[in-house]
């Protein structure tokens, strides 16, 4: 089903299509954006005020097209693309530049199309992120010329784990499949970066995680002498700062302030992209950072958990290697990877995989299917695989950090990941005054006492600064979880909100809050609604099991942790009332707006 969006608007004129895509972008991934818009005198309601979804037009009856003249395909390759185009559309034609999401286009299309695209361009592959960022038909085709002209063959899923394999193995993911002989035959004679990074390269900083990875690292640079260079998408180097200046502004002025002074005296801000060559940067911006950076920060990715792993591949897996491609040119630079703890704890039946194996021989194959998250979790467990290879090969030190549920700042307010699974879950008990009794089966069913495995983003981000800043040599895995065998769980939340004055009724029966749950979740107004957790209730269906602590073995991180004194506590946090309600704080503040 195409994903349509209706609107009413003061304006005369409704706005293009464009521009609502574009001021989307700022609370929607690319993948949740509409493809097409209604624009409406007013929203048809139900007698409680509630919008009447069984009124809405079709969207068919007032199906998109570019006003203006099309412009028909001029080249063999384009009548290709735009017969494919116009077939999963619906479209009798498609001019060569039209926009495919003005058409009616969204991610459930896209993939419709670049699934027919892999029979109609031979020889080359294309994923989802090309149709992205080149969402017409002369774009797409230029792309695909671009590539043939320089006779450029990245590596491809196909080319690297068989066009229709159903598991995918470590042995698949060597080195020179994704980096030239040269590279890595030199790797081992080149420089080292040692002692304090000067330069570090941050990835992701747009991101939740990365906005305050960004942050702690300015602030230690502030203190050190050095800069931080950050590659975020952006048509030029000025919107990719703008981008970055506006994932700051979102509740904090202290925080927005704190920004900006670092920024402008230890920020550089360059366009560019992961899943693109060379991470889409000229020739001399890759040299210039071969030759400064010290440390790279790889916190990027493209996080889809619907898509599989093929359609993750480029961005998060070659994104990777031509990341290691620069941390091995010019001279060698440490490397700090953000993995997930998915990637340990995806063995069926298997226990979770702690931090000294080998993730090639622990976890030697993967499936490949549509199981929900499997495509991410696999994306992440293959740029393990390549850092491991890089330094067996070439002696790159890697750290890599698996991280689990990332919670809110501890500090700055409306600092809140609104999609996440514990701020839907936090902000629907709140709005709809209903929680079960416990969240977990009882211990006499076999269960023990539960625990939220869950770390401010504050502290997150200075034990990865701590210790992966830290790394010259080796290769080392940190579980980044919270290990405390402390009782405090999703219940202990619902108790500290209530002693706090919110009025929240706890329910005996977990069935039948679930049943009450839904029907109040429903019952919110539609700003309320998207916020909810509507999108997580099948995996709410039952009581959680409990764990005491994290599934995930830490001993190293919590050694290191202590060893190194980091945070308030010198230790790995406890969760706290003070940060539950700061996450009540900011969820009212959401629900008023």
């Amino acid at each position: 089903h195409a994903l349509t969006a209706y609107l009413t608007t003061t304006a005369d004129t409704p706005p293009a299509t464009a521009e609502l895509r574009d001021h989307l972008r700022q609370w929607l991934p690319e993948h949740m954006l509409p493809g097409t818009f209604v624009t409406l005198e007013t929203l048809p309601l139900t007698a409680n005020g509630k919008v009447d979804r069984k009124a809405l037009p079709a969207p068919d009856t007032a199906h998109p097209h570019p006003t203006g003249e099309s412009v028909a395909p001029r080249t063999p390759l384009e009548e290709q693309l735009a017969a494919t185009w116009a077939e999963v559309l619906g479209l009798d034609q498609v001019g060569v530049y039209d926009d495919f999401f003005e058409l009616g286009g969204d991610s459930v299309l896209a993939t419709k199309v670049m699934a027919r695209l892999k029979d109609v361009v031979e020889g080359e592959e294309l994923s989802l992120r090309v149709l992205f960022s080149s969402p017409n038909i002369a774009a797409m085709a230029a792309h695909v010329e671009a590539k043939r002209a320089d006779g450029l063959r990245r590596p491809t899923f196909a080319s690297v784990h068989g066009a229709d394999s159903t598991e995918v193995s470590a042995k698949d993911l060597t080195l020179d499949r994704f980096l030239d002989a040269r590279t890595i035959a030199e790797a081992p004679a080149l420089p080292r970066s040692t002692g304090e990074p000067r330069t570090v390269l941050l990835t992701g900083a747009s991101g939740y995680l990365g906005r305050f990875l960004c942050l702690e690292w300015l602030e230690h640079l502030a203190s050190t002498g050095g800069r931080l260079i950050c590659v975020v998408r952006g048509k030029d180097a000025a919107a990719a700062r703008r981008r970055l200046v506006d994932a700051f502004g979102s509740g904090d002025a202290e925080l927005a302030r704190k920004f900006e002074t670092l920024a402008a005296a230890r920020l550089e801000v360059v366009a560019g992209d992961i899943a693109e060559p060379r991470l889409g940067l000229d020739d001399g911006t890759w040299a210039r950072l071969a030759d400064d950076v010290d440390l790279i920060v790889h916190s990027g990715a493209l996080v889809n958990h619907v898509l599989p792993y093929p359609h993750l591949f480029e961005a998060n897996v070659v994104g990777t290697a031509e990341l290691i491609q620069l941390a091995l040119t010019s001279r060698i630079k440490a490397f700090t990877y953000v993995s997930s703890l998915v990637v340990a704890t995806s063995r069926a039946g298997q226990p979770a995989l702690g931090e000294d194996p080998d993730v090639r021989v622990a976890l030697p194959v993967q499936e490949v299917d549509g199981a929900y998250g499997r495509g991410y979790a696999t994306s992440k467990w293959a740029g393990e695989v390549l850092l491991r290879e890089a330094h067996d090969l070439c002696g790159l030190p890697v750290t890599t950090f698996r991280s689990s549920m990332i919670l809110a700042h501890s500090r700055y307010t409306g600092q809140l990941n609104v999609s996440d699974v514990f701020t839907r879950i936090l902000f629907s008990v709140i709005a709809t005054g209903l929680a079960p009794r416990s969240f977990y089966r009882s211990v006499a069913e076999g269960g023990s006492r539960a625990h939220y495995d869950g770390l401010p983003v504050d502290f997150v981000t200075t034990a990865v600064l701590a210790l992966g800043g830290r790394t010259t040599a080796g290769y080392q895995t940190f579980n980044l979880v919270n290990p405390h065998d402390d009782g405090i769980s999703l219940d202990t939340f619902v108790d500290w909100l209530v002693d706090a004055g919110h009025r929240i009724e706890r329910v005996d029966d977990y069935r039948d809050w679930l049943v009450r749950f839904e029907s109040a979740m429903r019952a919110l107004p539609e700003a309320r609604r998207q916020h909810s957790a509507l999108p997580l209730l099948r995996g709410l269906g039952e009581p959680e099991a409990p764990v005491g602590g994290s599934l995930l073995p830490s001993d190293r991180f919590r050694a290191a942790v202590q060893a190194a004194g980091i945070g308030s506590e010198k230790d790995i946090p406890h969760l706290s009332p003070s940060l539950i309600e700061r996450y009540a704080t900011d969820l009212r503040r959401l629900m008023s707006e």
